[in-house]
């Protein structure tokens, strides 16, 4: 006990003394109406501070009692946290490491001491959907949900599920919630376009791409985006012409090729409105303004198949010499004019055209193919087998009509867009399937 404690108590001993010798008469108490009791008033005065003395000192005792509880349970509190987030360190350093099984288990455990886990909850349900139990993971992705109904990354993780069970409308429904939260959000306005893209939805589509360009994107990342938006302009023409809808069809188009000269996909599209519309003219025109303006051969391809199914033949091959004219070094180009004189069974034209060229900087085994069945119809046999077992010999693919510029994807058939990598306008005449 300190001095100065030791002081005021002195202090306090001698001041109820001196009030005792001040106050020697005695105080009616009466507790009852037929009870009265006389007590000094120093004895009043001693039992008074007592009283006070005793309350404070409960007070004391109950404050540091909560205390002690407090701390004691916080420190259990603690203990726990420590406990469950190695737990969980374990299963992040299993998931990564594509231990699944043993992940599971990690996360698992906290759920039987935790049930109320977001994050174990959330891996648990990546586990799931990676396995392929969508409605297992569906499970967790709830629960989680039901703890934190704000929660981003649960919203985007149940808004996954309804996509990958191809359940549309659910998916749109979390993704709106999503942007109720954070309309801005880049990665939820992507998702919700991919939705419209499965569904379809070229129309809706649009309505999304503009709210992406208005988001905060890298230069580069705005630059890729404004060619989708001519890419989903070029599929909503598309659905249009496909519905017969050949006015607006024609309309949004020709806006397309406005905005983008070089889009060719858009070209094709339009030329195909103008043909189904009677337009013949109109479509011939815009073929050419269009090889015009790309040089892209597949113009010249469309051109071909347009002016023989007219029965103007003369008109394709003039196309094909004007331009053998503007580039003679252009050994493609006399080619596919060679190629046509074939078709058209003009065995002697092929023939010259195609031994004017420096075939030894062409080694393509569609050129030595056709070169050889020039040599047949010639009745040249010999040198057809030669140039049939030179086709051979080459390792490389025959001739493959169209291939991807950005995946390599080959097909036999032209697509505005790659079914691989999703992109527009990559399709090219493809020589040697490179």
């Amino acid at each position: 006990m300190g001095k100065f404690a030791i002081f005021l108590i002195i202090l306090f001993v001698a001041a109820l003394g001196y009030l005792a010798i001040l106050n020697k008469e005695t105080v009616t108490l009466r507790f009852r109406p037929d009870s009265i009791y006389e007590i000094p008033k120093i004895a009043l005065i001693l039992f008074s501070s007592a009283l006070g003395a005793l309350t404070i000192l409960a007070v004391i005792v109950a404050r540091d009692a909560r205390r002690y509880i407090e701390s004691w349970q916080d420190v259990k509190q603690q203990k726990k946290e420590s406990r469950l987030q190695g737990y969980y360190t374990k299963g992040l350093d299993a998931l990564v490491a594509f231990r699944g099984q043993e992940a599971e288990e990690h996360f698992s455990r906290i759920i039987q001491e935790e049930p109320n886990h977001i994050n174990s909850l959330l891996r648990l349900g990546d586990l799931a959907f990676s396995s392929g139990d969508i409605t297992k993971a569906k499970d967790y992705y709830i629960k989680a949900k039901e703890l934190s109904p704000r929660n981003l990354e649960i919203l985007f993780s149940l808004e996954k599920v309804f996509e990958a069970e191809q359940k549309w409308q659910d998916a749109l429904r979390y993704l709106d919630n999503i942007l109720e939260i954070d309309e801005e959000s880049p990665l939820a306005l992507y998702r919700k376009r991919d939705v419209f893209e499965n569904m379809k939805r070229w129309d809706l589509i649009l309505d999304v791409q503009y709210k992406i360009l208005k988001s905060d994107l890298p230069k580069r990342e705005k630059e890729r985006e404004h060619k989708n938006l001519i890419g989903y302009k070029y599929e909503l023409g598309r659905h249009y012409l496909e519905s017969s809808d050949i006015d607006r069809a024609k309309k949004l188009l020709r806006a397309v090729v406005r905005q983008d000269k070089d889009f060719i996909p858009a070209y094709l599209a339009l030329a195909e409105a103008y043909l189904r519309d009677g337009e013949v003219e109109e479509a011939e025109e815009l073929l050419v303004r269009g090889y015009d303006t790309t040089s892209s051969l597949v113009f010249l391809a469309r051109l071909e198949d347009l002016f023989i199914a007219l029965g103007e033949p003369g008109k394709i091959i003039g196309i094909y010499q004007n331009a053998i004219q503007k580039d003679p070094k252009d050994q493609k180009l006399q080619f596919f004019l060679a190629k046509l004189y074939y078709r058209l069974e003009m065995i002697d034209d092929a023939y010259e055209t195609i031994v004017s060229m420096d075939v030894g900087s062409l080694d393509y085994p569609e050129l030595h193919n056709l070169l050889g069945n020039i040599y047949q119809r010639r009745m040249q046999h010999d040198k057809a087998a030669e140039e049939f077992k030179k086709a051979l010999k080459l390792k490389k693919l025959l001739l493959v009509p169209y291939c991807c510029n950005n995946c390599g994807y080959k097909s036999k058939d032209w697509s505005g867009r790659c079914p691989k990598c999703k992109r527009w306008d990559t399709f090219l005449l493809d020589m040697d399937g490179s």
